[in-house]
């Protein structure tokens, strides 16, 4: 017969939460790394331009206590509150690998705050930059908000149990893999930047003010143009095929992706009300590009492994290389809504999708590096 002090050994072990299997963990892991890329991001848009830095004339921590403004707009709060939910949950779930689930909650909202607090601090040695006490306030709601709901996404819940068996079923395993689908998952979001022709991530010129080699004459913008969309389609399409099974329609999926972003970048045209519409990111170049690097790429999709990556590779180098080096286009103009005067929410929303867009190859260049070295060592 079993003792009592057994039974009860044997009743406890059974409402102990079990340790997470390994496909949950992967998917924290998956989380975790998406939440550090988000963070990245918000504290390249923090800190933007990155000129003119001076000591403060208060204490750095003076706008804490600062009194409440005279004014505030509710589309202010609303963006500050949006930009961190994100990061609340993203960090939230990452953290379950190592934590309980209140742990990971209350772990999730402290570091969002901090990582507010931080920023507003640094700000106070910019003088473009407008520290607020407001703003921490409005992040940490929005991180509040985003530790919540995280809870729900748990690899051991109903939702997040169907994203577990979906991301198992169409990529394939690992932690490196986890890395990729957060690499391409974080492209589409870069085409909602309204101030990049498609698929132009990298440009660098205006935040680090890199001089301008080359005048804008018709030909060669289209040319440049082409070029840029060419090889960031094949960079994107070759690294998407190395994720995904072998038994799954890559074809489809990566259609579907690049779909997705083309949707994502007519959707911010038709926001921001230019003249063309939505159509407006369609130029001639983007044609020929798009048509050009769909044709070669549904080739390369043949490939083994290894030399898909490398040619991704060098694709998104080429890419990074040439937008950096292409002529401002003269016929630009900037939307309504990010000159003076108009509603400063949209500017501040742009700022971060620019600092991801402009991120984006230096993110994606190291992962398939470690990609191809890991390739290599087995």
């Amino acid at each position: 017969m079993v003792s009592e002090e057994k039974l009860i050994g044997i009743t406890h072990a059974a409402t102990v939460e079990p340790r997470p299997p390994s496909e949950s963990r992967h998917v924290n892991l998956l989380a975790l790394v998406l939440a550090l890329a988000y963070l990245l991001v918000i504290v390249y848009a923090s800190l933007q331009p990155f000129r003119g830095w001076r000591f403060p004339a208060a204490d750095v921590y003076a706008f804490l206590l600062a009194p409440w403004p005279r004014y505030i707009t509710l589309s202010d709060v609303l963006i500050n509150v949006t930009a961190y939910i994100p990061l609340g949950f993203m960090l939230t779930l990452g953290l379950r690998v190592c934590m309980p689930p209140m742990a990971a909650v209350a772990a999730g909202l402290l570091l969002s705050v901090a990582l507010s607090i931080a920023m507003e601090s640094i700000q106070m040695f910019l003088p473009a930059r407008i520290a607020s006490n407001i703003d921490v306030l409005a992040n940490g709601g929005g991180a509040l908000i985003g530790t919540l709901a995280a809870p729900l996404f748990f690899p051991t819940q109903g939702i997040g149990a169907r994203f577990s068996a979906l991301r198992n079923r169409v990529f394939l395993p690992g932690a490196l893999i986890d890395i990729g689908i957060v690499v391409a998952a974080l492209w589409i979001v870069t085409h909602l930047n309204p101030l990049t022709q498609v698929f132009g991530t990298g440009n660098l010129r205006s935040t680090f003010e890199l001089p301008v080699y080359f005048f804008h004459t018709p030909s060669l913008l289209l040319s440049m143009e082409a070029t840029v969309v060419f090889f960031n389609l094949l960079g994107i399409g070759l690294l998407l095929s190395t994720l995904l099974r072998n038994e799954t329609r890559r074809g489809l999926i990566i259609s579907a992706v690049i779909v997705a972003a083309l949707a994502c970048k007519m959707l911010i045209y038709v926001f921001i009300g230019k003249p063309m519409g939505a159509w407006a990111w369609l130029t001639p170049g983007a044609m020929l590009g798009l048509l050009l690097g769909s044709t070669l790429l549904a080739s390369l999709l043949t490939l083994r492994h290894a030399y898909r990556v490398i040619i991704a590779l060098l694709s998104l180098m080429i890419a990074l290389t040439v937008i950096n080096l292409a002529p401002d286009n003269p016929y630009f103009s900037l939307p309504p809504q990010l000159t003076s005067g108009n509603a400063s929410y949209f500017l501040s929303f742009s700022g971060i999708l620019r600092a991801l867009s402009e991120l984006w190859p230096l993110i994606a260049l190291p992962y398939l590096c470690v990609t191809l070295w890991r390739k290599g060592s087995h």
